[in-house]
């Protein structure tokens, strides 16, 4: 997410782009000789298997795991599919196996393409699924659904999105940076619920928030649209008390320089330019940094 991160659960609009690596998922289906069974394996980037688990799908129990608090998320949402599809379960084996194509540590969105692809598969509604599990705005299940950029919001508490674009010559200088600390996006939004309450309630600060994403959404220069990611994320830090990069990296900003979280606050991904970098290489020496027009969809 470039803009509208916590906000967007206000009703303020949100932008996102995906990015080009994603995750693969295959499932494969044979008749049962028994109790029937589901194994799963998933698998990062360079093909090791990083999860395994398999479970008797009849009573929905898991019987092996190599981590128990993923294979019960991954439990909540084969239960939420067999409450929707409960004929897809029946007098079958089943193995599914995942592959990511990006490091899971970067947090680019592992659980929603995951939640895309089981929907896919199931014929279940992805955003449906994801507020059941996981919560959240949704917005990234309707990235990973659509597959380009996007301004999305919630209205009536139900998900809506628009098409938009983002000139590849603004983002020519910009960099991909990853501290490697995964954020988990539920607890991140638990630990900011009281502050959200307040800016629902705030009209004065909605309508700024919502000048401020305009004019990210449609900058009319380089300049423009990197101060106005700073503006947003000045206003976000002293409305939700939370620190900004400089404060967690102890690094002071810098004229012409862009440095902000995109997503949750705290870890995964920041968003960079050549400026900032160039004052500040050390910092980011022993993070892996991606140039953004090779590996975000921006059109």
């Amino acid at each position: 997410m470039l803009a509208g991160e916590y906000a967007v659960l206000c009703g303020v609009e949100a932008l996102a782009l995906p990015v080009k690596a994603g995750q693969w998922q295959h499932v494969w289906e044979m008749p049962a000789k028994g109790v029937s069974k589901l194994i799963w394996q998933s698998k990062d980037a360079d093909g090791s298997v990083w999860f395994e688990c398999r479970m008797d799908k009849d009573i929905m129990h898991i019987s092996e795991a190599t981590d128990k608090e993923i294979a019960d998320t991954l439990l909540q949402m084969l239960f939420y599919i067999k409450e929707q599809k409960p004929d897809l379960f029946l007098h079958k084996d089943i193995r599914i196996e995942t592959e990511c194509e990006f490091n899971r540590s970067f947090g680019l969105g592992s659980s929603s393409t995951l939640v895309c692809n089981l929907a896919k598969w199931s014929g279940v509604g992805a955003h449906a699924m994801q507020e059941k599990v996981f919560g959240g705005s949704g917005y990234d299940v309707a990235i990973g659904n659509l597959g380009r950029p996007l301004v999305y919001w919630r209205e009536n508490n139900q998900p809506n999105w628009s098409a938009w674009q983002l000139p590849s010559e603004f983002t020519r200088e910009w960099y991909l940076a990853f501290p490697g600390q995964k954020q988990n996006s539920r607890e991140s939004l638990s630990g900011v619920k009281p502050q959200l309450n307040k800016i629902s309630m705030d009209v004065a600060l909605l309508q700024q928030m919502n000048a401020c994403i305009q004019a990210i959404k449609t900058p009319r220069s380089l300049p423009m649209l990197e101060a106005m990611l700073e503006m947003w994320q000045a206003l976000l830090s002293q409305r939700m008390e939370l620190p900004r990069p400089y404060e967690i990296l102890g690094l002071s900003p810098v004229k012409g320089g862009l440095c902000k979280y995109l997503g949750a606050w705290g870890g995964d991904v920041l968003l960079i330019n050549l400026t900032f970098l160039q004052a500040n290489e050390t910092a980011f020496e022993n993070m892996e940094l991606l140039p953004w027009n090779e590996f975000v969809i921006s059109t």
